[in-house]
């Protein structure tokens, strides 16, 4: 699939952003559309992308909480 940069319109401030798909993270997902958090400014979206790496759907979040995992 192409690793080209991506765009869309920001919901939140309407400038144009540009994201490149993590092709390399993408090929371990077992389901799709899969979601990638993109931080802009002060908001961040949650971008869903589908099996083809396209763009399928786009939210604002309205809250980020950066969690942190611990292995056993």
């Amino acid at each position: 699939m192409a690793e080209e940069l991506k765009w869309l319109q920001c919901p939140v401030c309407k400038e144009t952003i540009y994201w490149r798909v993590p092709m390399e993270a993408l090929k371990k997902v077992a389901r799709f559309p899969v979601p990638i958090v993109i931080k802009h400014k002060d908001h961040h979206l949650v971008c869903y992308v589908d099996s083809h790496h396209q763009l399928a759907d786009t939210e604002v979040a309205i809250a980020f909480i950066e969690g942190e995992a611990k292995s056993t």
